[in-house]
């Protein structure tokens, strides 16, 4: 926990006031490793991908091969880390294997 300043607030307008609170600062999101989004997305139901995929295994091979599905997972992406993803991050080669994915989120999310 990071506290940035201490602050005191009223408790009623006679100026009696309560306990200092902290203000926290909320740590930036992690992005996640290859492996976790493997699992995301077969939790999510965007892929089904078998437990032992490889990192560097080709998601386009294993099915996202329709812009439906790319759609899915971006949709899911941006709700799940908060971040809005442009047209120059939807390349194929940022999408192509669970590594290549984590790379792109790890830069998204710094």
């Amino acid at each position: 926990m990071i506290i940035s300043e201490i602050q005191t607030f009223p408790l009623a307008e006679s100026g009696a006031v309560i306990a200092p609170f902290p203000r926290m600062q909320l740590p930036k999101r992690l992005a996640p490793g290859p492996t976790d989004l493997i699992d995301w997305l077969n939790a999510e139901g965007v892929m089904d991908l078998d437990w032992d995929f490889p990192t560097d295994g080709d998601l386009f091979a294993a099915g996202l091969d329709s812009p439906a599905v790319v759609q899915l997972m971006v949709a899911a992406i941006e709700d799940k880390y908060g971040i809005q993803l442009g047209p120059d991050d939807l390349a194929r080669e940022h999408l192509a294997t669970p590594q290549a994915l984590a790379a792109m989120l790890a830069r998204k999310l710094a």
